[in-house]
């Protein structure tokens, strides 16, 4: 039972931090942080790009790409432009969990002007 309440902390922590990269991404469904696969549709909507790209965080080995090119263009949104190449790497070795949580409690702001539009 407390093995469960941990990740129960765990999940509501990092949906909270999800919740809050969206609301600085300008998005009005922030609440999306927090319910399963619609946040990951979400967060490839943030990044521009294509609806499918979600698909590509559930598919083994193939994550790794998505969770680098999220953290890279996560940080090409925040003004991390000359070091979006380190939040991608951070971002494959954590599964974007120390992204979200710096981006979530920093004080940088979201450009999305920063980010290559990749929808097409």
């Amino acid at each position: 039972m407390g093995m469960l309440f941990f990740y129960l902390v765990i999940y509501l922590f990092i949906g909270f931090c999800r919740y809050k990269v969206f609301k600085k991404a300008g998005r009005e469904d922030a609440w999306a942080g927090f319910v399963p696969v619609y946040n990951a549709i979400v967060l490839s909507q943030i990044i521009k790009k294509p609806s499918w790209f979600f698909i590509l965080f559930y598919v083994p080995f193939v994550f790794y790409y998505a969770y680098f090119v999220t953290g890279d263009k996560l940080g090409k949104g925040f003004g991390k432009g000359e070091n979006s190449t380190v939040w991608g790497v951070i971002g494959l070795l954590t599964g974007l969990f120390i992204n979200m949580i710096v981006h979530a409690f920093g004080s940088d702001q979201f450009d999305s002007s920063a980010v290559p539009d990749e929808t097409a």
